[in-house]
């Protein structure tokens, strides 16, 4: 295990120069992007996808990004937008109980193997849940508001409709499958365009290794599979089921310019290391050119 994370962090260092690198965006302008989008003229895995230019916040290709899809963990961004805006202080703490647990390994989801009953502040909560994808951490999460009395998926669904989504219903903060669980790309750009207009949001997407309190790292699900490259991937968020197949958004940089790239349905095999979200990344900036 220690020789597989020390292999993580040295690819993430070769891809994104240490973290350096920020994604650049005038988050004055956030609002204000055109969609002078075509299809891109390329082969793709994905059935669904968006890029765009995010130095003047112009859609460039898109496909389908109306249509409803299975999410799987990319759920989570919403998860941490809706915590950011629910919480001011983000050094509270929460936990995750061993039941909990239990039941996340049985449904094999991702984790962040945070400790169990083990006080976390939610900021260490919100890296562990956006890096590694840890479903531990959104139950803990999630375990802190139902303490108040508020139900954090209701919050998530409430969040997505004053922000204009009009394809999503959220039955879970984790992303696991249920069919009722739904949303779209062009949903997730509203929800990703909300968390870039929050710093501590921006913080959280432009990270790709995080050290918690008690001492524990975490890593991006992003990076692993991409080889060395001209463009950086500065950050961002994966999602897999069987039902979603492979789904990336990626906060991308390549000759000076900012992308951001959102991918859905592409159903590669790991077991067979079929990356073809990573895949459909990389086609598009070897064709952009």
């Amino acid at each position: 295990m220690l020789k597989k994370l020390v292999l993580i962090s040295v690819i993430l260092i070769i891809l994104a120069g240490c973290g350096q690198e920020r994604f650049d965006l005038d988050t004055s302008e956030i609002n204000a992007w055109d969609d002078i989008s075509e299809e891109f003229d390329g082969d793709l895995h994905s059935g669904e996808y968006m890029v765009i230019d995010m130095s003047d916040f112009n859609i460039l290709y898109k496909k389908d990004s109306d249509k409803r899809i299975y999410p799987a963990s990319l759920t989570k961004l919403v998860t941490m937008d809706a915590v950011l805006h629910l919480c001011d202080d983000l050094y509270e703490y929460s936990y995750v109980t061993d039941d909990q647990v239990r039941y996340l390994i049985q449904e094999d989801a991702s984790l962040a193997y945070i400790q169990r009953d083990y006080p976390y502040t939610l900021r260490d909560l919100l890296y562990g849940l956006v890096l590694p994808s840890g479903a531990d951490a959104a139950f803990a999460l999630e375990n802190y508001f139902n303490e108040k009395g508020i139900d954090l998926v209701d919050e998530m669904n409430i969040l997505c409709e004053e922000l204009g989504c009009t394809n999503t219903t959220f039955t879970n903060t984790t992303g696991l499958h249920d069919d009722d669980h739904m949303t779209s790309l062009d949903d997730l750009f509203l929800v990703v365009m909300d968390i870039l207009k929050n710093e501590e949001g921006r913080k959280l997407l432009e990270t790709l290794h995080y050290t918690m309190e008690d001492g524990t790292i975490v890593y991006t699900t992003l990076g692993v599979a991409f080889r060395p490259h001209e463009f950086l991937v500065l950050g961002g968020k994966t999602g897999y089921t069987p039902e979603a197949g492979q789904n990336i958004i990626a906060l991308c940089k390549d000759r000076g310019k900012s992308y951001l790239v959102m991918m859905a349905n592409a159903y590669g095999n790991y077991s067979l290391k079929q990356y073809w979200h990573y895949d459909d990344v990389e086609t598009f900036f070897d064709q952009l050119h």
